[in-house]
């Protein structure tokens, strides 16, 4: 994503969408350089979540992921998480890379995707 466009304003299922590209982006940039440690978290947390959510319609799209890391390359994941599609922005709504960025890291992508939308 170009950092210097401006996004759609605040709140908007847009902005939102161009947010969690914003954070994916910033995850794809860990895990070409801790694969194992990135990919490590979000096995965790699908197991976990598998568990929490078992019986639900949730756990179709958190086996779906850990199908994607069973059988994915990291670029092959980076290319699936930045992907600026219908399917990337469906597969980032249930993302199991929480934890990967700091709430600071967060926070700072959270002000630059504000800062443009005001652009």
């Amino acid at each position: 994503m170009n950092d210097t466009k401006a996004l759609p304003p605040i709140g908007t299922h847009q902005f939102l969408d161009a947010l969690a590209l914003a954070y994916h982006q910033a995850i794809a940039f860990r895990l070409l350089n801790s694969p194992e440690e990135v990919i490590g978290l979000a096995r965790e947390n699908l197991e976990h979540w598998i568990r929490v959510h078992e019986g639900t319609g949730t756990v179709y799209a958190l086996k779906e992921w850990q199908t994607l890391l069973d059988t994915k390359t990291v670029p092959e994941l980076i290319a699936i998480i930045t992907e600026d599609s219908d399917k990337g922005q469906r597969l980032r709504q249930s993302t199991p890379f929480a934890g990967v960025l700091s709430d600071q890291e967060r926070k700072e992508i959270m002000t630059r995707c504000e800062e443009r939308a005001f652009a």
